[in-house]
C-alpha cells in the first residue's frame, strides 16, 4: 500500500520558523475570508477568528507533536528488537498516510461537519441550502466543513502515530522492572498528542464570542473530539504498561517465594533469625524496590502539565459563560 506524506504536514514551511510563520499566514488567509465571506442568518453570526484560529494552531502544532514522536522513537532505539530497516519504516509511517486512509479521513470529516451543520440548521436540507456560495450563512457553513476536516485527519494522524508506539511497546521493546526510565518517552508522546487537542478544545469558546454562547454549536465538535483524545493518551503507553504489571507481579512472586523459603528453614529448626541474614535482609530490600516500581512510563513533570491543561479547558468555558452573561447585564 503506497503511502505519502500526510497533506497537513506538507502546509507546514520548513526552518526554524516555519511553524510559526505556517500559523500567521493561515491565519491571515483565512481570518478575512470567514469575516467578509458572506453574513448569517439574523440571529447567527460567523465564528471567524475560531476557524481561523484553530486551523492555524492545530497544523503546526501537529507538525511539532509529529517531530517530536520522531524524537522519541530516536530515544527509544536501543531498547528495540528491530533492523535497521524496519524501524525506517515506522518511523516513516509517523509522517505518512495511505491514499485510501486520506479518502477516508477526508469523507469522515465532511461527514461529521454536515452531520454538526444539520443539527445547527434543523434538518440536512437546510444545511445544504446554506453551502450555496451568496447565500448567508455561507461562510459560516464552509468554516465549519474546513475545521471538521483539518481536525479529524490530524487526530486521525495522531491516533496512528499513536498505533505504531503501542505497536512498538507490544512487540519490540525490551522490558525491564528497574529499566523504566527508558521508557519514558511512551508516556512523552501520550502527553504530547493529549495536549494539542486540549489545546484545541480552549479554543471552542471564541464560537460564541460573537453570537452568544450555543451548545449545538459548540458540544458537537468537543464531544466529538473526546474519544480521539481518550485513545491518543492510553494507547502509545497501554502495552507497555500490561507488561510491566505481568513483570512485576512474576518478579514479586519469585521473591515472596524465597522469602517464604527462609522463613519455612527458620521454622524447620534453625536456630539463627532470618532476620539476622544478610541474604534475607537483601531479598526484603529487594521485594520492596519492585513493590514499588511505577507501572506507568510517565514523568511526573508532563503529568502535572497534563492535569493543569485539563483544567485550563473547564476553566476557558465558564469564563467565556461568565463574560457573555456580564456582557448581556451590561447591555
Amino acid at each position: 500500500m503506497t503511502e505519502h506524506k500526510t497533506w497537513p504536514l506538507r502546509l507546514v514551511i520548513p526552518g526554524r520558523f516555519g511553524k510559526l510563520i505556517t500559523a500567521i499566514l493561515i491565519l491571515i488567509l483565512l481570518l478575512p475570508l470567514f469575516y467578509f465571506g458572506g453574513k448569517a442568518y439574523p440571529n447567527e453570526s460567523t465564528p471567524s477568528l475560531f476557524f481561523s484560529l484553530v486551523i492555524a494552531y492545530i497544523i503546526p502544532v501537529f507538525s511539532h507533536i509529529t517531530t517530536r514522536s520522531s524524537e522519541a522513537l530516536e530515544r527509544l532505539r536501543p531498547q528495540l528488537d528491530l533492523d535497521n530497516k524496519a524501524f525506517d519504516v515506522l518511523r516513516s509511517r509517523l509522517y505518512s498516510s495511505s491514499t485510501k486512509m486520506t479518502i477516508f479521513d477526508l469523507c469522515l470529516g465532511l461527514a461529521g461537519g454536515l452531520l454538526h451543520i444539520s443539527i445547527i440548521a434543523g434538518s440536512l436540507p437546510a444545511a445544504l441550502a446554506r453551502l450555496v456560495p451568496g447565500t448567508a450563512g455561507f461562510a459560516s457553513m464552509v468554516g465549519a466543513l474546513l475545521v471538521w476536516i483539518v481536525l479529524t485527519k490530524i487526530s486521525s494522524m495522531l491516533i496512528q502515530q499513536a498505533a505504531i508506539f503501542a505497536r512498538i511497546g507490544r512487540d519490540h521493546t525490551r522490558i525491564t522492572l528497574f529499566g523504566t526510565h527508558n521508557l519514558l518517552p511512551f508516556g512523552g508522546v501520550a502527553i504530547s498528542s493529549s495536549l494539542a487537542i486540549i489545546g484545541a478544545l480552549t479554543l471552542f469558546p471564541l464560537i460564541g464570542l460573537e453570537g452568544g454562547m450555543l451548545m449545538k454549536e459548540i458540544l458537537p465538535g468537543a464531544v466529538a473530539m473526546l474519544a480521539p483524545l481518550l485513545v491518543m493518551f492510553l494507547l502509545p503507553v497501554w502495552p507497555v504498561h500490561r507488561q510491566l504489571v505481568a513483570l512485576k507481579a512474576r518478579q514479586l512472586a519469585a521473591v515472596n517465594a524465597r522469602i517464604d523459603s527462609v522463613t519455612a528453614k527458620h521454622c524447620a529448626g534453625d536456630s539463627t533469625s532470618p532476620y539476622l541474614n544478610p541474604e534475607f535482609t537483601t531479598i526484603l530490600t529487594y521485594r520492596r524496590e519492585i513493590a514499588e516500581s511505577p507501572t506507568w512510563p510517565f514523568d511526573l513533570g508532563n503529568v502535572v502539565k497534563l492535569a493543569i491543561y485539563l483544567v485550563i479547558v473547564p476553566l476557558t468555558w465558564v469564563a467565556a459563560a461568565l463574560m457573555e452573561n456580564l456582557v448581556d447585564s451590561v447591555l
